[in-house]
């Protein structure tokens, strides 16, 4: 398991990843736990159903190969190695955290704290919990992704490229380069014997059919022949004053 330690304003944040079920953890004013197996009645936690998508690395490696579809993924990972895309593990974060920030301003998102000008994930957090894989052409990173792994699981946690800033040629490079990097983090998880590598989250059958993106991306982590896996988040406030500003910050969000 991994609890991932942020400190933001006067707030401690804690937020935990591949545990079976939520617990109480000294110390912290908000606590998350990421996608738990198990759906259990724990005190003071709210629940919710996720979905994810999750490949079993016990099989070989060709049948995981052979179940990615062949059009939208085999042939762009054979594209990017055409292309001469290079994939570097660990290096690169600076440059990797400027395309993030680049990135999810683009994209217009916004975390709690970014009401008060602080963004929810840091260049130190990066580091200290997560596995980077970029993609580079001729010297130039524009692409790449962040896992979160233990001894039993690997999940993409966050990923960020130049394709917002990009003409057509270069965003295609751009989505091969991103089927090529999570191809080599599958292999990278299976030879150190991680038993599941999970994609990420994915929407609900229900807000899939009303939004074309997020119909999107379910189409996207699906091909790569995962099973989708039922599992659930649970999240507990234990401070006064966070309780308030999580309030306040869903109100505004609310009559946006």
């Amino acid at each position: 398991m991994i609890v991932i330690d942020k400190k933001i304003l006067t707030f401690n944040i804690k937020e935990a990843h591949y545990s079976d079920a939520p617990y109480d953890i000294k110390n912290c004013d908000y606590l998350k736990f990421h996608y738990c197996k198990n759906k259990v009645d724990a005190e003071g936690f709210t629940c919710k159903k996720e979905l994810t998508s999750i490949i079993d690395l016990t099989q070989e490696l060709d049948t995981i190969w052979q179940n990615m579809d062949k059009k939208s993924v085999r042939y762009r990972i054979k594209r990017a190695q055409r292309e001469g895309i290079r994939i570097r593990i660990n290096e690169g974060y600076e440059q990797f955290f400027q395309i993030y920030k680049s990135f999810i301003k683009k994209k217009g998102i916004k975390s709690l704290f970014d009401v008060f000008g602080v963004g929810s994930t840091s260049l130190e957090t990066m580091k200290e919990y997560g596995t980077l894989f970029v993609a580079e052409y001729n010297g130039e990173i524009l692409t790449g992704t962040i896992y979160l792994e233990d001894s039993s699981n690997m999940k993409a946690w966050i990923g960020a490229s130049k394709r917002l800033e990009a003409d057509k040629v270069k965003a295609s490079m751009i989505s091969n380069a991103d089927r090529l990097i999570d191809w080599k983090a599958i292999k990278y998880a299976k030879e150190k014997g991680i038993k599941e590598f999970d994609l990420g989250g994915l929407w609900s059958k229900e807000e899939a059919e009303k939004d074309e993106k997020k119909k999107g991306i379910n189409t996207y982590k699906l091909s790569y022949g995962g099973k989708i896996v039922t599992c659930y988040y649970y999240e507990k406030i234990y401070s006064n004053i966070y309780n308030l500003v999580y309030y306040l910050y869903n109100l505004k969000n609310l009559y946006r």
